[in-house]
């Protein structure tokens, strides 16, 4: 069940990757390299330099897709261990990693806080977190059909 759950968390990452991308391409804007300056500042207290441009660029995306992946243990922890209905297991996947990323990133430095994005900003980042949850669940129920 728990190699069940990191696929279905890299599915919510699929999910998740469209959603981004089609916003990014909808306003104009440039891919986030948030997950990589995230990781980046984390490696560099054990000595590892700080990467720039394309280098930043491909640890972002290797950083989202593990970082998406990783979070499969947490969902697996909501439905196989601690036994919750899907959908609460969903809502409160969403809550998790939501809520961990409006504090984690500007604790390492790497955005403001939420409250300054204003409204717009904060819907559109949490729909595109409720676009990973949706796509973390249905892969579950999906893998589950075919017994992973």
């Amino acid at each position: 069940m728990l190699i069940q759950a990191i696929l279905a968390a890299v599915l919510g990452t699929v999910v998740m990757t469209l959603s981004s991308t089609t916003e990014m391409q909808f306003r104009g804007r440039a891919a986030s390299t948030a997950p990589g300056r995230a990781v980046n500042k984390i490696l560099h207290v054990v000595g590892v330099p700080l990467l720039e441009g394309r280098a930043l660029e491909i640890l972002a995306t290797w950083s989202h897709w593990g970082y998406g992946a990783a979070w499969g243990v947490v969902f697996w922890l909501l439905v196989a261990v601690a036994g919750l209905p899907i959908a609460v297991a969903g809502v409160a996947f969403f809550l998790a990693v939501w809520l961990t990323e409006q504090v984690e990133l500007p604790l390492l430095g790497v955005a403001p806080w939420s409250w300054t994005w204003g409204l717009k900003e904060n819907l559109i980042d949490a729909g595109h977190h409720v676009a990973y949850a949706a796509g973390t669940v249905g892969g579950w129920l999906l893998l589950g059909l075919v017994r992973v």
